[in-house]
């Protein structure tokens, strides 16, 4: 830090906080101490920085230490987008570097379960765990943003609230956990789920997925090589950390099915492609910003689509059997409809 600035280490970017003349020594000082936990080395401070905030005043600092979470945050996944996975999620470290990712929304307890978790593993983030290809993963020590009524989130340093540093190894994803916090529920519970079914909550907290090659394809191969993706079902953030080594334990052989193009309708009527994975009995595809999960006889017409409704319906039969009553026909022609609305290219054009 000089005197008028500080520089941070978010998602593996550089980003440098600028002050005018007119923003108060102490408003500066709260600053570098509140973001400590994300401060670069003395040795390089003055290195080329990845992004700058400005910041000519500042009228209310609390509201201005939010925001300035917000768009520190804003910064780092901007520069990561299209290169990182970056999942809305809080994260710990062991010692020997596995990271677990706690996926939710905000208000889902992020930030109280990294307060619970951070007093026994390192703080990795209560905000995004962002990894490469090689589920490598860059740490996001901003400070922990906690809810005060009435009033802008109170920004609290990483050391401030008792979280441990991060240990001195490479970092890498072990395990994503799809948070499911429930008041009445009886102790923790940890599921391993298929990709399908975490998939709707995974890409909701998922930022620029549409700009990394494969989108929801890639996605599922990243969660299948880090041993699936677990649902933990818990009532209180103080069960969880001894829940960990559960949380850990390997699941059953975990898949990332098959990536394919479907054809769909773009907005102007065109037809486009869309990402899809196919784990056999599910598809699941990101058509632009809309994902949809496909089961029961859709998968089958999908992957048939463009060889004639006779080819189409002989596979449906073929796959799930006659139906109990009626014209397989006409249910497949049916089914094909209600895909057509849904934009998807089933026939000829």
């Amino acid at each position: 830090m000089t005197a008028r600035s500080v520089t941070v280490g978010a998602l593996g970017a550089r980003i440098r906080i600028v002050f005018g003349d007119d923003v108060p020594a102490d408003v500066v000082a709260r600053t570098a101490h509140a973001w400590s936990g994300a401060s670069v080395d003395a040795a390089e401070e003055d290195a080329a920085e990845d992004a700058r905030i400005d910041v000519p005043a500042v009228s209310d600092p609390e509201a201005f230490l939010q925001q300035l979470s917000t768009d520190v945050t804003l910064e780092a996944l901007a520069h990561n987008r299209g290169r990182l996975l970056m999942l809305h999620a809080a994260g710990v470290a062991l010692e020997d570097g596995r990271v677990i990712a706690f996926v939710g929304p905000s208000g889902r307890g992020k930030t109280t379960l990294s307060r619970h978790l951070a007093r026994h593993f390192g703080y990795v983030s209560d905000e995004t765990i962002a990894f490469d290809d090689e589920l490598r993963v860059l740490p996001y020590r901003k400070p922990l943003s906690v809810i005060r009524h009435g009033m802008p989130k109170d920004q609290i340093a990483p050391a401030d609230a008792g979280l441990r540093d991060l240990p001195g190894v490479p970092l890498r994803l072990a395990a994503i956990v799809v948070l499911d916090r429930d008041p009445g529920a009886s102790g923790v519970t940890v599921e391993h789920v298929p990709f399908a079914d975490a998939a709707p909550d995974l890409v909701a907290q998922t930022s620029y997925l549409t700009e990394l090659p494969g989108t929801v394809s890639a996605l599922a191969d990243l969660c299948a090589r880090a041993g699936g993706v677990r649902r933990l079902r818990y009532a209180e953030a103080s069960e969880v950390p001894a829940a960990i080594e559960r949380i850990l334990a390997p699941g059953p052989a975990s898949d990332a099915g098959t990536a394919r193009q479907l054809p769909v309708l773009g907005p102007e009527g065109e037809v486009t492609s869309a990402d899809a994975v196919d784990d056999g009995d599910r598809i699941v595809v990101l058509a632009g910003r809309t994902l949809r999960v496909l089961d029961g006889i859709a998968p089958t017409i999908l992957r048939h689509a463009g060889e004639g409704e006779e080819a189409i319906v002989a596979a449906v039969v073929a796959a799930h059997g006659a139906p109990p009553s009626g014209d397989p026909a006409a249910l497949v022609r049916h089914a094909m409809q209600e895909l057509a609305e849904a934009g998807f290219v089933v026939g000829e054009r």
